[in-house]
């Protein structure tokens, strides 16, 4: 995804390419580049190839690679029912290949993907029972915390996809510890989004946007351009801000991505006509962007007028909105989906109201009635249930006004019944997430206290160290253990200073391996002739008298003689009053 090469190279580099797997990593980009454009047929029909040709290769790193290859699993293709059980049987063949390798991390790989596969196609208990089986494999390694972070990212996804957030939010924390002990920056960032689109579902977008702007610190701080563009792109759907979106496409033009720069226009897009609402302006950039027509026109036969229609509703131009949404719908009608039907009837209901038209407003907003109470869409028919309720007394039906009113009622009191257990799931979601962030600051406590200890007690080592050696400095001892016990001295103390400049070193540079290693070259070069002149100077003292003439000086026995010795003046014994008495008595 990060530099898509366009489909006439792509289709020269299938071709010519040597090996299987290279062949089915060049139809994954391919068929996601068809995906970016909304060229739904050519990009299940890349997928199929990739896919037949990782079944019926002899080659058994094959499926290694296609396990490893999220593009694969990635793509919205699953629609399409042959790449669905195509995938499955190439997943469950890499399954059996790690089995006979006795590879229980690529086994448990292998599990989450089809558990994936299977969320994807809304079959959420046989994805449990994949990422049970995942479970069970890791159990048996010690290993594989970078499998284990996918694993539990998946488990949320499965349980908030059921629409089950507390479990969700706790296989999302569990992830994170991980990736927190271990620095992964991109897995951190990842389960940030995943946490921030679990709130938005909720419709908390505040605390959404919290997530998403501890991301964003992260990723700014670790120079991780994908994370950021994915970043400005959520903030900017929650907030409306168009300068999220102008950051987002400048990270795109920077990494070469169509895929990243047709999503940065497509929003750029909607924001000119949803926050804009000036037509011209809207117009100007969508013809300026052909590319970005280009992505419209493969969604459908009018996909493209029905956008130019929205473009002048949003603007007020009613009657020109009417014109395109008439040509468009019966094209997008003839799909026979719940969406388009919702989508349809709402959309021009609203606007023949708006447009004055009363009579065509309530047709469709009959229908949209109709449709969103067969598919439960509670929002969208307490809404339609007032307006047209509000129509029916306008012209004194009173009776139809009375049943939409109870209507909007009914379906009223069932919002504020999921609102209220929406509630109480943020709250529990909120009490997980303040429990995992004290737990890892306890860990990280734990784990200062313990770096400090470390650092106090090598400090101790090293100071003890040079006292044992001034101390055995005082004795005739052999010149080569003298440079040797000097040599590691300095080491041990030098190797000391540099562990304690490393941190700050690593956070200056950020971790990219030229500028660490042009600092500690620097580095180095200050410290070895410092340590050289050091070293040599203080192993000279200690060869040296001084400190064999300091120890007989500080001798205990040496001063205790001193104390009880006579003094002596000039040839003879200087004696004390009783001892002079005492020797002339005896005279």
């Amino acid at each position: 995804a990060q530099s898509l090469r366009g489909p006439e190279q792509l289709t020269q580099l299938i071709k010519n390419a040597g090996t299987d797997a290279d062949r089915i990593t060049f139809l994954t980009e391919l068929a996601e580049y068809y995906s970016v454009f909304n060229l739904s047929t050519k990009s299940d029909s890349a997928l199929q190839k990739a896919l037949m040709i990782a079944e019926v290769s002899e080659d058994k790193t094959v499926f290694l690679k296609t396990m490893l290859n999220k593009n694969l699993i990635n793509l919205n293709s699953w629609s399409n029912e042959a790449n669905f059980q195509k995938a499955l049987q190439v997943m469950q063949t890499g399954v059996q290949y790690a089995l006979d390798m006795q590879n229980t991390e690529l086994e448990a790989l292998a599990y989450i993907r089809l558990a994936s596969i299977y969320r994807r196609k809304h079959l959420y208990d046989e994805a449990m029972q994949q990422t049970t089986h995942a479970i069970t494999a890791l159990s048996d390694t010690k290993g594989g915390d970078s499998i284990r972070i996918e694993l539990f990212c998946e488990l949320g996804d499965i349980y908030s996809a059921k629409s089950d957030p507390v479990p969700a939010c706790r296989n999302y924390n569990n992830a994170f510890e991980i990736a927190y002990r271990h620095k992964d920056v991109r897995a951190q960032s990842l389960i940030y989004r995943q946490f921030a689109q679990l709130y938005r579902s909720f419709n908390a977008l505040e605390s959404s946007k919290k997530y998403l702007l501890e991301s964003l610190q992260l990723n700014v701080a670790n120079n991780n351009d994908d994370g950021k563009f994915l970043d400005y792109i959520d903030l900017a759907r929650i907030t409306n801000e168009k300068a999220y979106i102008e950051k987002a496409a400048a990270i795109a033009e920077n990494l070469h991505s169509v895929k990243y720069r047709i999503q940065a226009k497509r929003l750029m897009f909607y924001w000119y006509m949803v926050e804009g609402k000036n037509s011209n302006a809207t117009f100007k950039y969508l013809n300026a962007n052909p590319e970005l027509e280009q992505c419209f026109d493969n969604l459908g036969p009018m996909a493209l007028e029905w956008e130019k229609g929205n473009i002048y509703k949003y603007a007020g131009q009613y009657d020109s909105a009417l014109v395109m949404y008439r040509r468009a719908e019966p094209s997008l009608l003839a799909g026979g989906t719940a969406s388009a039907f919702l989508n349809v009837y709402s959309t021009l209901g609203e606007t023949y109201l708006q447009n004055k038209d009363t009579i065509n407003g309530c047709e469709y907003l009959l229908k949209t009635f109709e449709e969103a109470r067969r598919v439960e869409q509670l929002p969208l028919w307490a809404s339609v249930s007032t307006t047209l309720g509000d129509l029916a007394a306008r012209h004194a039906d009173y009776r139809m006004a009375y049943f939409y009113s109870m209507c909007a009622d009914s379906a009223n009191k069932l919002l504020q019944s999921k609102a209220a257990k929406d509630k109480i799931a943020l709250l529990e979601i909120d009490r997980e997430n303040k429990k995992s962030a004290a737990d890892l600051e306890e860990k990280e406590r734990s784990l200062n206290r313990k770096f400090n200890l470390q650092i106090m007690a090598i400090t101790l080592m090293i100071t003890a160290f040079f006292v044992f050696l001034l101390f055995i400095g005082m004795f005739e001892v052999n010149k080569i253990s003298i440079k040797t016990l000097g040599y590691f001295a300095f080491i041990s103390l030098f190797e000391f200073i540099v562990l304690l400049l490393d941190h700050p070193i690593v956070a200056l540079t950020k971790g990219l391996p030229l500028r660490l290693w042009l600092v500690k070259i620097c580095l180095i070069a200050i410290l070895v002739p410092i340590q050289h002149y050091l070293e040599k100077n203080m192993i000279r003292f200690l060869q040296s008298r001084k400190l064999t003439e300091l120890r007989q000086k500080l001798s205990v026995k040496n001063i205790f003689r001193k104390k009880v010795r006579p003094e002596v003046t000039g040839g003879g014994s200087v004696l004390n009053n009783e001892s002079l008495e005492e020797d002339t008595a005896v005279l």
